[in-house]
């Protein structure tokens, strides 16, 4: 299966085990390409990365604990950056 389709489907399951905002991201660094899921509910991280672990052992998944507010604030520059004239 494809990292994309991989996740889209950690999408799906991030949904049903937070209630706070995420973002899902396919990004590389040195060790290769991984999936990052952004938090911004910090108490729901652990719960993430043990479903995670336990279903998707063969993928590379980085949590991050992102600071309250973070998204909303990403979201609102891209938009301006990209917003056609």
């Amino acid at each position: 299966m494809r990292l994309k389709d991989i996740a889209e489907l950690i999408k799906s399951d991030v949904i049903d085990l937070t209630d706070g905002p995420f973002h899902v991201d396919i990004q590389s660094d040195d060790g290769g390409t991984h999936i990052v899921i952004q938090l911004e509910w910090h108490q729901d991280s652990q719960k993430i990365l043990n479903f995670m672990s336990k279903n998707y052992k063969e993928t590379r998944i980085i949590i991050m604990n992102i600071p309250e507010g973070t998204l909303n604030f990403l979201r609102i520059t891209f938009e301006r950056r990209h917003k056609k004239s």
